[in-house]
C-alpha cells in the first residue's frame, strides 16, 4: 500500500487546488480527510487526471472533522455495460488532484490517499 498526501493553504477566496507530484497506477482503498484549520462547511473534490479523462474519486460537501472514507464505484457487466448492484475500488491511472472550496481564507488541510499498487 502507498499513501499520497495532498495538502495546501487556501487563497483569500477559500479555495485551493493541489496536484500530486507524480502519476500513480493502482486501486484507491481509502481516503483520510484532514480538516486542519479549514472553516466548517469545507467542500472537497478528488479526481485522478490523465490525458484522456478526469476520473472522479470523491466529492464530499461540508466535511467538518477528520475522517476516513472508503469510496467505491458501481461495477458493470462486461457484455453490455449494465450497472450491477455490486461495488469495487476506483482505479487510479494518472495524477491525483484535490480541489477545496469554502475552506476559509489562508486555512490549511487536505487528505491522504491510500492506494493499493502492484510492485512486480
Amino acid at each position: 500500500m502507498r499513501d499520497i498526501l495532498l495538502s495546501g493553504t487556501t487563497s483569500a477566496g477559500g479555495a485551493v487546488t493541489v496536484n500530486a507530484e507524480s502519476a500513480v497506477f493502482g486501486l484507491l482503498y481509502a481516503i483520510q480527510l484532514i480538516d486542519g484549520t479549514f472553516d466548517d462547511g469545507v467542500d472537497i473534490t478528488l479526481t485522478c487526471e490523465n490525458a484522456n479523462m478526469s476520473i472522479p474519486l470523491l466529492v464530499q460537501a461540508n466535511f467538518n472533522s477528520d475522517q476516513m472514507v472508503y469510496p467505491r464505484v458501481v461495477q458493470a457487466l462486461n457484455t453490455d455495460g449494465t450497472a450491477l448492484l455490486t461495488h469495487t475500488l476506483p482505479v487510479l491511472a494518472g495524477v491525483p488532484k484535490m480541489v477545496i472550496a469554502q475552506g476559509g481564507s489562508a486555512k490549511t488541510g487536505g487528505c491522504i490517499l491510500y492506494v493499493l499498487v502492484d510492485y512486480q
